[in-house]
């Protein structure tokens, strides 16, 4: 669990985004002229798909935040996508609607939905037969309060192997404090932040 004052930290996480869409623009021409496909690296993918395959028996997995670049093949959804088994049941979240991504024959489900509304999210799941997640990958709207919401709403549904995986924790001012205040005495917490050019970071956490 993470204890903060959310009034003051979403005034300060807003404060941020509205001084930071100058920069955001350069960076996403500098993006767009530079070739990368995505600001889901490499590197990203790598620890993404390491985290991931130490989970023996992974059944579930839910993402916060469905495949957000301009090329769906570069995303951490398209990774998770080409590595987990057919009967692991994907739950895919996002506030727009992803359902061209819905395949039964591979367990991969998507809802359009508010990631706060964890009720709503929860009972699709268990549609789906899902009560619990082996793995769960934040990367959805980055203020402090949303993140602080996910991390202590979903992972009170985090199984007792389950790995939670966030990305952007390099600068984002939601994932950076989430894994800088993050209690210790009960995660486990691995950053790692890449050096290569629209690296945002990205770190796992699980419980000790």
């Amino acid at each position: 669990m993470i204890n903060l004052d959310l009034d003051n930290c979403d005034r300060d996480a807003d404060f941020i985004y509205d001084k930071g869409n100058k920069v955001r623009e350069i960076y996403n021409n500098l993006v767009k002229r530079s070739g990368v496909k995505s600001n889901f690296s490499p590197n990203n993918k790598k620890y993404l798909l390491e985290y991931l395959n130490k989970i023996e028996d992974c059944r579930s997995i839910l993402e916060i935040g469905v495949s957000h670049n301009r090329d769906e093949r570069f995303t951490s959804t398209s990774a998770i996508f080409d590595t987990k088994k057919d009967s692991t049941i994907y739950i895919g979240v996002d506030i727009d609607n992803k359902s061209h991504l819905d395949n039964e024959t591979k367990n991969i489900y998507t809802i359009q939905s508010d990631a706060s509304n964890i009720p709503k999210v929860m009972k699709f799941a268990k549609t789906k037969g899902v009560e619990t997640f082996d793995f769960i990958f934040i990367d959805g709207w980055h203020s402090i309060n949303q993140c602080i919401i996910e991390f202590n709403g979903y992972g009170a549904f985090l199984s007792d192997k389950g790995i939670i995986g966030v990305h952007d924790t390099n600068y984002h001012p939601g994932p950076r404090w989430l894994v800088e205040r993050s209690d210790t005495t009960m995660w486990n917490i691995a950053e790692h932040r890449g050096e290569e050019f629209a690296d945002f970071g990205i770190s796992f956490m699980w419980k000790k």
